[in-house]
């Protein structure tokens, strides 16, 4: 009787070690397939063309965007994003080649207005106060005049703000929103997340600890 109480336990345990192997072979399936997904479908790799984005992002520097940020969400002011171009010969066209895509910052929401005066920006006759310093707009471009966004149109500025390759120019693209591709997470060469120009934390940081040190000699 033990002997077979014994086999039976031995074969027991056989099958739950088969059972568990089985079930973390799938799982680990499971989790391949969903990576695979998420890279060819949710993210991009983007590469930045020019020097408009510096100091943020570099000329050839390459960029993972997620193509999932706003199926659901819109676009907000201040995130960078990449985006198609529209055709020139056609607005409804747009030109949808990995080579075109470009990357800007977005400023101006649908349904602004925008202008640029004395080379501050103004979003509906308020001064707009970013969160990094961009440098002086040296160029207000056609936003010398106030610009209507439509309602579905962005305002996009480079972060190299003397660089008039973004929306204040006549010939640059339409952002509009079926033309964005996604929000611009972070670069890959170097790995680091996309915020603003580089030497902006530092800057942050050494005020920060200015403050508290006036602080403490109050």
């Amino acid at each position: 009787m033990n002997l077979l109480f014994e086999e039976e336990t031995k074969k027991e345990r056989r099958r739950q070690v088969i059972k568990e192997i089985l079930w973390f072979i799938v799982m680990a399936v499971l989790v391949i397939i969903l990576a695979w997904l998420i890279v060819h479908f949710a993210l991009k790799r983007v590469s930045m063309i020019g020097s408009s984005m510096e100091t943020t992002l570099y000329n050839g520097q390459d960029t993972v965007v997620n193509r999932s940020s706003y199926l659901i969400l819109k676009p907000k002011r201040g995130s960078v994003i990449a985006f198609y171009p529209e055709a020139n010969d056609d607005e409804d066209a747009t030109v949808q080649k990995d080579s075109t895509i470009q990357i800007r910052r977005i400023v101006g929401l649908p349904g602004e207005r925008v202008q640029i005066r004395d080379g501050k920006l103004y979003i509906n006759d308020e001064e707009l106060s970013e969160k990094y310093d961009f440098g002086e707009i040296t160029s207000p471009g056609q936003a010398n005049q106030e610009i209507l966004l439509d309602e579905d149109e962005y305002f996009v500025l480079s972060d190299k703000r003397s660089d008039i390759d973004d929306s204040r120019s006549s010939s640059f693209t339409k952002v509009t929103r079926k033309n964005i591709i996604g929000k611009v997470l972070f670069s890959m060469n170097p790995f680091a997340m996309i915020s603003g120009p580089q030497g902006t934390s530092e800057q942050e940081t050494q005020e920060g600890n200015e403050s508290e040190t006036n602080s403490e000699s109050d």
